[in-house]
């Protein structure tokens, strides 16, 4: 069964797989990037070949929807558990819902304040800012993955975390990325509690402490300076990692239109 990393883009999902690769999969003392590998992102053509032809899926992004379930059920047929990234809002598409309990035994999502992530996407995908909050707010956005050009039904913020708050059918975590940067060892614990009844594994508060030093942001930062990172599209990939970079980066007209279209679930998060 899938284990779902779902956030909004730029949320903190890198930095969670990191911690959970790190945790689970890192046998040498020395991390690198490549461990991110244990944690593959679902929109892969990988995943879709077998199903349909994918220039098919290029031509016609939303086609995809079609082929969700089924790619889904020939992952489950290993009979293992696996984690698995998404941005892919839980919605449903002409009747087909991106994932159900058939497929699915729980999800861990990250949420952030939204302010904070369209500062970060604007300089990650070279947008204006004003592109980047527009994005933010559009609740038909469509993200792409590979060569291909695979569709990821990312949304808004807003339906990206409605929907898999009000998943119902199978459980989750949400877990805010600033108290994960506040309180990294303590978040950190809480998730792993939450994933013992889906996997089995020792919790060792050791290894959480380890785990936490050895995926600080300075650390992976300096090891993107050193040998770079492939998910960097426009300069670093780990840019600042802070909490509130945006009252300096966010024009105030934009901060005030954020506010107003997102403010009860700001509120609710404890954003305003």
């Amino acid at each position: 069964m899938i284990i779902w990393l779902t956030s909004y883009p730029k949320s903190g999902n890198t930095w969670l797989r990191a911690l959970l690769s790190t945790y689970f999969f890192l046998k040498e003392e020395e991390f690198n990037f490549s461990i991110l590998d244990e944690i593959p992102n679902f929109v892969q053509s990988r995943y879709f070949s077998p199903l349909v032809e994918l220039n098919k899926l290029k031509t016609n992004p939303l086609e995809i929807t079609n082929y969700w379930s089924a790619a889904q059920s020939r992952i489950n047929l290993s009979g293992q558990t696996q984690f698995f990234k998404t941005h892919n809002a839980c919605v449903s598409y002409k009747d087909k819902w991106f994932t159900t309990k058939e497929n699915s035994s729980g999800y861990v999502y990250v949420v952030r304040d939204p302010r904070a992530i369209v500062c970060s996407q604007a300089v990650h995908s070279n947008i204006k800012i004003e592109k980047s909050v527009e994005n933010l707010l559009n609740e038909n956005f469509i993200g792409y993955n590979g060569e291909y050009y695979l569709a990821e039904l990312t949304c808004s913020w807003k339906i990206n975390y409605l929907s898999w708050k009000k998943r119902k059918n199978f459980p989750g975590i949400i877990v805010k990325y600033e108290d994960l940067k506040d309180n990294p060892e303590k978040e950190f614990e809480n998730i792993l509690l939450f994933l013992q009844d889906k996997i089995e594994f020792k919790l060792s508060k050791e290894k959480i402490k380890k785990t936490v030093e050895i995926c600080n942001f300075s650390n992976l930062k300096n090891l993107e300076n050193k040998k770079g990172f492939v998910e960097a599209q426009n300069g670093k990939f780990f840019r600042k990692g802070e909490k509130d970079s945006w009252k300096n980066e966010l024009p105030t007209d934009l901060q005030k239109k954020i506010e107003s279209n997102l403010k009860e679930e700001m509120q609710e998060l404890g954003y305003l």
